[in-house]
């Protein structure tokens, strides 16, 4: 009788085990290979509901400060207001309050019209009825004027901006501060754009214009406020990230 060392008891079994795996089926493999079984990662229950939680609290503070955030109003000691004149007529009261007591000496009235020979379908009437309320509610008329830029296709509130700055400088006016009034979550986005337009040598002021369409505070109970809201959240996150307009030509 052969006695063996357990050295090679050892190697018998492990040879032994080597064998039986390589004879045993795979069991991550189906159909001759087609179908692999592989492990992956998934989300715990906590992880879940941690993710759950993170976006209700994104989704509240999204619609409790995107408006305010849009509608800001920021005001800068100057000589000429700029009044965005599509805003609705329910507002111009509050520009004419806005004009008086801020201390500004002369009204611009913007109103962009289309390129058509009717005042009505142009929009000229309903400009110069903006600036007739104005007047009404405390502008004086020899401190306003009204300028008509033509709509463009894009990038309408840059066109008019310059429209502005090619009026004050057609006059002399070498304004080194204005101010402008827009319609509600529309204010961030135009000063940022009559930044661009006007360059770094005048500092704009902004203000904000009270909807009365819908509550600024509860903004998502109503079309008009999510149409409003969301559509000047979009729009700012282009004009701050894509829209590149050249440097403004240094006027005198």
């Amino acid at each position: 009788m052969t006695n063996s060392s357990p050295d090679n008891q050892g190697k018998h079994s492990e040879l032994a085990q080597e064998l039986v795996r390589h004879q045993a089926p795979d069991s991550n493999r189906m159909l001759g290979g087609l179908l692999v079984r592989k492990q992956c990662w998934r989300f715990s229950p906590g992880a879940k509901l941690a993710g759950l939680v993170a976006a209700c609290v994104t989704a509240f503070g999204v619609l409790r400060f995107i408006h305010p955030f849009l509608a800001i109003t920021c005001p800068v000691p100057a000589d000429v207001l700029i009044v965005e004149g599509w805003s609705p007529a329910n507002t111009m009261r509050q520009a004419a309050a806005e004009f008086r007591l801020g201390g500004c000496h002369h009204l611009l009235l913007l109103r962009p019209i289309l390129d058509d020979t009717d005042k009505y379908q142009s929009g000229r009437y309903n400009g110069d009825y903006m600036a007739n309320l104005l007047v009404q509610y405390g502008v004086p008329q020899e401190e306003e004027t009204t300028l008509y830029p033509m709509v463009a296709q894009k990038d309408r509130t840059y066109h008019s901006a310059l429209a502005a700055r090619q009026w004050l400088a057609g006059r002399g006016m070498n304004v080194k501060s204005l101010d402008v009034a827009t319609l509600g979550p529309h204010a961030r986005r135009s000063r940022l754009i009559y930044e661009k337009a006007f360059g770094d040598d005048v500092k704009i002021g902004i203000i904000a214009l009270s909807n009365r369409e819908y509550d600024p505070a509860h903004w998502w109970r109503t079309s008009e406020g999510v149409r409003e809201t969301l559509g000047e959240t979009i729009a700012y996150i282009y004009a701050r990230v894509l829209f590149h307009p050249p440097s403004p030509v240094k006027s005198g």
